[in-house]
């Protein structure tokens, strides 16, 4: 009897415990987009904040910068970097990114020590542009289950891109 609860006993886990057996776990791919912000010349000291941002739609009015239009706000980027490795697959202080078109990803800075969403607070210090003219926006495109790489952006202080309506 006592050999019979044995048997059961070892059935029960074997059936437990091997639910794929030696099967490949399946990794998930992350739907998002990463690259590099590359900084030139000196940080100005007067502001507080540096923050990669991204917009669904296009920055045509001081209105389009909302929390509803906004996807993405990494976290604060160091004072004083050359250089900043982004993901949108991590941690961020806002991260809405799903596959689609995204019209304005930028790097922002804020003289305030609050996070404010309201568009005079913000200076544009860099913007993923289009090659031919670096004050065009150029759109990032997410494909679903996909991360797009080398969505990089330069951030020149002594030549900083127009800004947006409403700074």
């Amino acid at each position: 009897m006592f050999l019979r609860y044995r048997i059961l006993f070892i059935l029960f886990l074997l059936l437990v415990s091997c639910d794929g057996g030696l099967a490949p776990v399946e990794e998930s791919t992350a739907t998002g987009f990463r690259g590099r912000i590359t900084f030139k010349g000196n940080w100005p000291v007067e502001f507080t904040q540096t923050h990669i941002v991204l917009f669904k739609d296009p920055l045509n009015s001081a209105g389009d910068f909302n929390i509803l239009n906004l996807k993405f706000v990494g976290n604060a980027i160091p004072a004083g970097s050359t250089e900043y490795f982004f993901t949108t697959d991590g941690n961020a202080l806002i991260n809405d990114v799903k596959a689609g078109e995204y019209s304005y990803l930028a790097v922002a800075q804020s003289k305030s020590i609050i996070l404010s969403l309201t568009r005079d607070a913000w200076e544009i210090i860099g913007l993923y542009s289009d090659a031919a003219d670096p004050n065009m926006p150029a759109k990032v495109i997410v494909p679903e289950s996909a991360m797009v790489d080398s969505v990089n952006i330069v951030c020149d202080f002594d030549n900083p891109p127009v800004q947006p309506p409403g700074g």
